[in-house]
Order: structure tokens, then sequence, then C-alpha cells
């Protein structure tokens, strides 16, 4: 099977307007990151706004930062490359977490495109009632240093409802490393048979279901990976709510959290609950980590 990483990212992240637009190489950070000293968090009116802060201030808490300041986008302002463009300039030095919905987000792009700004990572998120998988997650980040998934998955995996989250490297770790995989109770764990590889983490469902509901159609060339213990991350808040759990996640992630870096360009969590899941409102929201 062969994996074009860009076409699998542009595929993740499909969707609305990011779908028509696709996701430009110059939006992304091309050198390693510096550590934050001071964040923002972004809030673009939408209607997650107040659970994801509720999760990314207990990031925060959990991490001892007490250093994340709060903007709220105003009726328009996206709409207004002036203010917009202002509010960058005064956010300078800082790290930004925001939060907005699909038509926003595309606007937002290229506005921080012309201001120069390092996005270290982008994710789409939404939960549908209709779907053969209810929460569904797609990232693409400059580089493991900058995952979310291994975070959101050891999170979600405690509690009820089907979930799939896949995640998309832009660049190779900078050393070479022994062959590494996250692992978890219930999950089984394949890579690619190719040097370039992707893992796939599936519970409660085929490798074959597993590939497809993620959007891959060949399931030739998967090799086994044997079961590890103790190589997921460690969950230290949990939540009810998924878009909290969503918000702790990127701003954990956003504050230099450590969290278990698989040896790969590419990976998937994919479970399949049997459980009752809990009914919640459709949303779908996109969230950025950029440092300006």
């Amino acid at each position: 099977m062969e994996i074009d990483r860009r076409s699998l990212m542009k595929g993740m992240l499909a969707g609305g307007a990011l779908l028509a637009f696709g996701i430009p190489s110059w939006t992304f950070a091309g050198s390693p990151a510096r550590r934050p000293n001071h964040c923002v968090l972004l809030l673009g009116g939408t209607s997650v706004d107040e659970m994801f802060e509720n999760g990314a201030r207990a990031a925060c808490v959990g991490m001892t930062d007490e250093g994340l300041q709060t903007e709220r986008l105003k009726s328009g302002l996206l709409a207004s490359t002036d203010g917009m463009s202002t509010l960058l300039e005064q956010s300078c030095g800082a790290r930004w977490i925001a939060v907005m919905d699909d038509a926003s987000a595309v606007i937002f792009l290229e506005l921080v495109r012309m201001a120069n700004v390092r996005l270290l990572s982008m994710g789409t998120h939404a939960y549908s009632r209709d779907s053969a998988c209810s929460f569904r997650h797609a990232w693409a980040a400059t580089s493991p240093t900058h995952s979310v998934g291994g975070v959101l998955a050891s999170q979600f995996i405690q509690r009820p409802g089907s979930f799939s989250i896949t995640e998309t490297f832009l660049q190779a770790p900078l050393e070479e490393r022994a062959l590494t995989s996250w692992s978890a109770p219930g999950f089984s764990s394949y890579r690619s048979g190719e040097a370039d590889a992707m893992h796939i983490h599936c519970s409660g469902l085929s490798l074959s279901d597993g590939c497809e509901l993620i959007g891959l159609t060949a399931t030739d060339g998967w090799i086994s990976i044997p079961q590890q213990r103790g190589v997921h991350d460690s969950v230290r808040w949990q939540s009810e709510n998924w878009v909290e759990s969503v918000g702790y996640a990127v701003t954990a992630s956003a504050l230099g959290m450590d969290s278990f870096r698989e040896s790969c360009s590419d990976r998937a969590f994919v479970h399949r609950s049997r459980d009752r899941e809990r009914i919640q409102p459709t949303e779908r929201f996109v969230s950025f980590v950029m440092d300006l």
C-alpha cells in the first residue's frame, strides 16, 4: 500500500471549507519551536468556546502554568483585516491556541500567513450521531514534538463512545530511534511496511475495518506490532465532556507536556465501543497551535 503523506493529511482534514481550500504548506513551522513563555487562548465565538476553555484551564492547573490569557473574537473581527492584524501584533512573542468554525478557519489561515505566524498544529474535531464513528478528530502537526492524538486517545479510552483520531507529522524526527509504538489494553497495533511508516491502533474492530473507517482502502503490507506495557500517555485529568477533553489535550501539548512519541510519520487510533453512547449535540470546530 502506498501512503502519500500530503494526500493523507488533506484527506484527514477534509470537510466543509477546508476541503475546498486545502492546507497550504507555508502555514506550518519549518524549524523546531521554542518552549512558550506566554500563551494566549483565542476563542472564535463558537458554541464550544466555554467547554474548550474549561479543558484548557484544567491543563494549565495540571502543569502549574497560570499564564494563559484569553481573547474572545468580537463579531466580524475576522472580516476586519486591520482588527485581526492589530491583535496579532499585540501578541507578538506569544504561543496561541485558537478554536473556531470551518469558515472562520479559512480566513484565519490567510491572515496568519501574512503575519508570518509559525503554525505548529491544526486539528479538526467533530461529533455526529449519523456517523459510523461518533467522535472524529484529525491533526496535522509539524513533528511528533507537537503531537496531540496520543493524549486524547488515552483520555477517550476511559469513557464510552466510538472514536477515530488521525495525525500526520510533516517533518520526520530529527534523530534516528528504535521502533516505538503507543499501546493500551484492548488495542492491537500495526505499522505499514514502508520506511516512512504509518501506525494504526485498533480496538473493538479489525484492521481492515479500522483502515476503512479512516479512509484507507488497502490493508496489504501491514505488520503487527507486539504489545508493550506502559507506553500510552498518562491521563492527569478526565472530563465527561468531549470538547473539554480536546481543550485539555491541545493546551497540554501547546504548553510542552511530555507525551509518548512513536517512530512513525502518520498514526491513527480507532475504537469501536460496545457500550451505549450518551447522546450529545452535534458539533464541529477547528483548533490551532501557533507561535507569533
